[in-house]
C-alpha cells in the first residue's frame, strides 16, 4: 500500500483542506447521502497527501486499500500501451473520489495514478476508516453502487464511440462528457475546469497529437470551441451536440 506521509503543511493550510473535503463529500455523488457523522469521520480519520506534479500516486495492478477523495489539483488516471504510449483514461477533478473496485475486491489499483498539478492535495482514507462507516452507515454501500454505476456509463459511452467514427465526432462526444462533469457556465459558454493539451486529447482519442489538433481546430472553425492556454470553452453546446451525434 502506497505510504501515508504525515502532512507537515502548517495548521492553518491543514483545517482549510478539512473544510473543503467537507464541502466535496457533502456534495460528491452518493457520499452526499451518507450519514453527516460518516462523512466526518472519514475527514478526520484520514491523511492528507500533497503531490507534485508527476509523482505517483498508485500503479495498476499494486494493493490501494483506501478512498482517495481529490481535494485540490487534479489526478490523472491513464495507462501504459504495450508500444510504451500512454492511454488516457480519465482526469479527476476536485470532488472525485478514487479506490473504490481495488477496495472492494482486493486486485489492486485499475490504472496508474499520477499528480498533474504541483500541490495537488489529497484525502487518502484508509480502507479500515472506510469499512468501520460502511458497517455502521448503509449509505456507504449505497454511495459505492452509484459511484460506480456512474463510471460504468461512462466507460460504456466511451465505448460507444468506437475508431470508425469521424474522429470531429469522437471529440466532440468526450467534449460533451466532460462538460456534463465539468463545465462551468462562462461568459463565452461553458468552461471546463482542467487543463488539457491537444496530447491529453491524443492520448485520450488514441491517435497522434497532429490529428487530435486538426480534429480541434475543425471544431473550432466551425464555431463550436474556444482554447485558451490549454482550456477549451463549448461555444455552442447545441451544435457541438448534434457534431457528436452525425
Amino acid at each position: 500500500m502506497p505510504s501515508l506521509p504525515t502532512d507537515t503543511s502548517p495548521a492553518t493550510s491543514r483545517n482549510a483542506l478539512k473544510v473543503r473535503a467537507r464541502e466535496l463529500l457533502g456534495q460528491a455523488l452518493g457520499f452526499r447521502d451518507c450519514l453527516p457523522a460518516t462523512r466526518e469521520a472519514f475527514v478526520e480519520g484520514g491523511h492528507w497527501r500533497i503531490m507534485g506534479k508527476g509523482e505517483v500516486l498508485a500503479q495498476r495492478g499494486r494493493p490501494f486499500d483506501m478512498l482517495c477523495l481529490v481535494v485540490e489539483g487534479s489526478l490523472e488516471a491513464s495507462l501504459l500501451r504495450h508500444d510504451g504510449h500512454r492511454h488516457l483514461v480519465s482526469f479527476l477533478q476536485p470532488g472525485d473520489v478514487t479506490g473504490i473496485i481495488g477496495m472492494l475486491d482486493g486486485m489492486g489499483h485499475v490504472n496508474d495514478l499520477s499528480a498533474r498539478s504541483k500541490g495537488t492535495a489529497l484525502l487518502l482514507i484508509g480502507g479500515e476508516v472506510v469499512r468501520r462507516q460502511r458497517a455502521l452507515d448503509p449509505g456507504v454501500s449505497r454511495a459505492f453502487e452509484q459511484q460506480l454505476a456512474f463510471r460504468s456509463r461512462m466507460l460504456y459511452e466511451r465505448l460507444a464511440s468506437d475508431p470508425s467514427m469521424p474522429l470531429e465526432m469522437r471529440l466532440a462526444r468526450l467534449l460533451q462528457t466532460l462538460s456534463a462533469m465539468y463545465g462551468v457556465p462562462d461568459a463565452d459558454g461553458v468552461l471546463l475546469r482542467m487543463k488539457i493539451s491537444q496530447s491529453d486529447l491524443g492520448d485520450w482519442l488514441g491517435v497522434s497529437r497532429q490529428r487530435a489538433n486538426a480534429a480541434v481546430q475543425q471544431l473550432r472553425s466551425e464555431g463550436l470551441i474556444q482554447l485558451r492556454y490549454s482550456t477549451i470553452t463549448i461555444v455552442d453546446p447545441a451544435k457541438l451536440a448534434s457534431c457528436a451525434r452525425l
